[in-house]
């Protein structure tokens, strides 16, 4: 599983989100300003989620989180009046995204419970089924710490940029960019790595319990 996200997906999310926004960051700063070439740079990421969603018909949960993150996001970059207030947007929606995680682990209802729901169902497992298995011990407990470390993530995140927009600043962004997305990149690995266990957890009590009944 993890060999076939790396080869699908990995190279071109990084062209995408890390190598276009560069090259257009460096070619049009000097022509558009530190905001504009910023905002721009912004673009290319927010078409190739859009079409994603669309094309991979992400219409759940799963899908409609990805969207609203992308859109409120786009929302506070167009609204912000400076690059040096876009980089700090960033920052500002790791903290609602570390708020809305919590929340939902404080409503007991672990946002990455609904993930795997949507997941199971693209494999043709219905959600009213999963809806009342996932809420059962020992999946519950998985979910909520498999949240717990997107809680994490994205607190972890939002230091390194505070630390790093206060180090180099807009003239920085090249640096900025580039180490933020290492970052994100290898949190992900160890995200889909979590859930790679939690699927093998599900299928090993799966078994047992087949085992029972016959």
């Amino acid at each position: 599983m993890l060999k076939n996200i790396f080869n699908r997906r990995t190279l071109l999310d990084l062209v995408i989100y890390l190598i276009v926004p560069l090259l257009i960051w460096n070619t049009c700063r000097a022509l558009l300003g530190d905001y504009f070439a910023m905002l721009l740079s912004t673009v290319p990421g927010v078409i190739y989620t859009f079409f994603t969603f669309i094309k991979e018909k992400q219409f759940s949960v799963t899908g409609l989180f990805i969207l609203g993150t992308m859109v409120i996001g786009s929302i506070m970059d167009i609204y912000s009046k400076t690059a040096h207030q876009m980089l700090w947007n960033y920052v500002y929606l790791n903290i609602g995204l570390v708020t809305f995680w919590c929340l939902t682990m404080l409503a007991g209802r672990p946002m990455a419970m609904y993930f795997f729901i949507d997941y199971a169902f693209l494999h043709g497992v219905p959600k009213t089924h999963t809806r009342v298995l996932y809420r059962k011990m020992p999946y519950f407990r998985y979910f909520m710490l498999l949240t717990g470390f997107l809680a994490l993530r994205d607190l972890t995140d939002a230091f390194l940029r505070i630390f790093l927009i206060h180090h180099y600043d807009v003239e920085g962004f090249n640096k900025i960019k580039v180490i933020s997305q290492v970052y994100s990149t290898i949190t992900t690995f160890l995200f889909i790595y979590g859930i790679v266990l939690i699927i093998k957890k599900i299928q090993f009590y799966k078994n047992n319990s087949l085992k029972e009944v016959q």
